[in-house]
This record gives structure tokens, sequence and C-alpha cells, in this order.
């Protein structure tokens, strides 16, 4: 296995024989806490719940091979980050900005919406880093709160994604 990436609560491998990546946990303590009194979803599980909402809503997600409170292994999409090719592709920004405002409609909150987090294999985009996604259950995020996400996600070269979706949730959202 290969070392991927590290992050403060997070360790990415990558599985040669089974193609596959698989994510760690190691959560600080107060949210284990959480996890345990089902305040919020482990990890794993909700990469899982938000892979499953997400279908429904028409987004691609990678396919889960095992998802586990602390461990999530998912198959390889063999995509390019959606940053690579964005900015030279109308339809890209299109379907990009389509996804943007299904979370936003549908109250889906993640704070890692940049163009990075998203894989596009043979014209589709990809959604991937799910457990960073917070889905409602009883309680929703304000809409300023994604917005104000976004405006950090969406800088410099892709501001104008940004300013296009601003547009697009204007008209429907007055």
């Amino acid at each position: 296995m290969q070392l991927i990436q590290t992050g403060k609560y997070t360790e990415v491998h990558y599985d040669p024989d089974q193609d596959a990546f698989i994510k760690t946990f190691t959560p600080k303590t107060s949210d284990r806490w959480r996890y345990r009194l089902g305040i919020r979803r482990y990890p794993g599980h909700n990469f899982r719940y938000v892979a499953g909402r997400l279908e429904r809503l028409g987004i691609a997600t990678p396919k889960i091979l095992s998802a586990e409170r602390y461990r999530l292994v998912t198959a390889n999409v063999h995509g390019i980050a959606l940053k690579q090719l964005v900015l030279d592709s109308p339809e890209l920004q299109n379907r990009y900005l389509d996804i943007l405002e299904t979370l936003y409609r549908d109250r889906i909150h993640c704070r890692g919406l940049h163009t990075e987090n998203f894989l596009v294999v043979d014209g589709e985009v990809i959604a991937i880093d799910l457990d960073a996604y917070k889905a409602p259950r009883v309680f929703t995020y304000p809409r300023r709160e994604f917005i104000d996400c976004l405006s950090r996600s969406l800088k410099n070269d892709e501001a104008f994604l940004f300013e296009r979706f601003l547009e697009r949730v204007d008209a429907q959202h007055p």
C-alpha cells in the first residue's frame, strides 16, 4: 500500500491490488462522543449515506467497496481533477454549477466544494471526499454559510464560477 495523503484526522492509502483508496479516520475525542451518542454519523457511514443521497439527486460518486465507522474503501475512478479541465469546458462548468445548485437546493453542506474535490471521467463529473459533506437530519445549515464557504473555494481564475452560481440561485430564490 502507498500513502497518498495525511491530514489532521485522516490518512489515505492506495491499494494497487484492489485498485482502491483506503481512508482511515482518527477523529478527536469530542467527535468520537458525537458519533457514539448518535449526534453525528461515523465518518465512513456518513460517506455511504451522502453517496446514496447524491446518487438519488443525479450526482455521481465513487463506488464504495467498504464503509465502516472509521475506515472507508472506494474504487479508483481513474478520473482527472475537474480543476484541470473546467476553465476550458463550458459543458463541465455547467455540470459543476448544476451540482452546486442541487446541493444548495437540497441543503447539503460541505466546506470542500472546490474543483479539486470533483473528478471527471468520460465527461461525467464525480463528487469525491464525501465524508466532509453534511446532509441535514433535523437541523440544516443556513444557505448563507453554503455561499460563504463556496466563495472561499472558488477564487482567482475560478471566481467567475462563483458569480455564475450566485446568478443561478438568485434567479430561483429572490
